[in-house]
């Protein structure tokens, strides 16, 4: 029971993870606090040198952070990674926000209940991003999903709603930044991210 309250209080935790050191975290505080949109100043803390904790306050908080897409702060890319219980500074989350499109869907599955279902097909739908949401780009309908990137990223997303015939929906990632692995004599069991 304590371990899964103490997991509970970190639901609403993401780490943002840069490639290399990390920016001084009042910097990174204050940035959070007045550049992404929360409703409710996040807590920043220090995990180590490439690692920085956010915990929002609330879900709305936490689907505004999580998939953002600007992931560039002092001309310094980071990752933002979900706090999961495995993750130590030898092991980080492999989860990620990873915005999608889904170029040429047909207008009859642009439904945001639909494009929610699809989303959770392919991971944990977050978000739809608003162009999308105002049917303002129906060519290539945008969502934020979250994913596993030590799995290889789907191509394509089967689709069968009803009695239509099943098709195959082609995938495209606006970003690739993923997990590489590092060769086994180098640090076993340890990621970074390119």
């Amino acid at each position: 029971m304590e371990v899964k309250l103490a997991l509970e209080f970190h639901t609403l935790c993401l780490i943002a993870k840069f490639s290399l050191l990390r920016p001084p975290v009042n910097l990174f505080e204050h940035h959070v606090n007045s550049t992404w949109g929360l409703n409710q100043p996040a807590t920043i803390g220090l995990i180590d040198p490439k690692h920085i904790l956010s915990h929002l306050q609330s879900e709305e908080d936490f689907a505004k952070a999580w998939s953002r897409e600007s992931k560039i702060f002092d001309n310094r890319r980071f990752l933002l990674l979900r706090l999961t219980p495995d993750f130590t500074k030898r092991k980080d989350s492999s989860f990620s926000a990873t915005w999608l499109r889904l170029p040429g869907l047909p207008l009859p599955f642009q439904n945001p209940a639909i494009l929610k279902v699809i989303g959770n097909s392919i991971g944990r739908f977050l978000w739809l991003d608003e162009r999308t949401k105002r049917m303002k780009h129906p060519m290539e309908p945008r969502m934020c999903v979250e994913m596993n990137l030590a799995f290889k990223l789907p191509d394509v997303v089967v689709i069968a709603i009803g009695t239509e015939e099943a098709f195959h929906q082609k995938i495209e990632y606006d970003l690739r930044i993923g997990f590489c692995k590092l060769p086994q004599e180098a640090i076993p069991g340890r990621s970074t991210f390119c």
